[in-house]
């Protein structure tokens, strides 16, 4: 007899049992927030609770372009390491945040040179409270920060760890 495993919900993608059930915990507790995505620099999805699978591969790309053109734009206010922090875009739908954890990760380590950094991304409903969401997300980052650090390609990490 053969069994079949039951798909996972649509509003739970399974992407890396790391640190997608703290994303899960983190929706679930902040009010306004249906949906938290962490990912690479360059889109690749790391951790993903309450979007769909489709949703979540179209979030991850525009997240990563979005912190991309932000940094960018912060090195023209001259900052040494492009001052970047978080970005909100407010629809009539939905509010998007995307914030960098890069900062946290060199405030952890010291370190700002070599990072490979991650970015967190939230959506949350028009009426969620922006000031709340960005102080949580800040939260968030800062409590896991040593573990946004994305290996480089011959996996070593920037830290020297693996």
């Amino acid at each position: 007899m053969t069994m079949h495993k039951s798909p996972a919900p649509a509003t739970s993608v399974r992407v890396d049992d790391g640190l997608s059930w703290l994303l899960t915990k983190f929706v679930e507790r902040v009010t306004g927030v249906s949906g938290a995505l962490l990912v690479s620099r360059d889109g690749l999805k790391m951790a993903v609770s309450g979007l769909q699978i489709d949703q979540a591969d179209r979030a991850a790309a525009w997240m990563a372009s979005l912190h991309s053109l932000a940094r960018s734009a912060g090195s023209i206010s001259g900052s040494e390491y492009g001052g970047f922090r978080q970005a909100i875009v407010e629809d009539d739908g939905v509010l998007v945040f995307v914030m960098s954890a890069d900062h946290a990760v060199a405030e952890q380590t010291g370190d700002r040179t070599g990072l490979v950094g991650s970015v967190l991304g939230v959506l949350a409903s028009p009426g969620a409270d922006p000031n709340t969401v960005g102080f949580e997300m800040s939260l968030l980052v800062k409590s896991v920060a040593d573990h946004l650090v994305t290996a480089t390609r011959n996996g070593e990490r920037p830290d020297g760890g693996r």
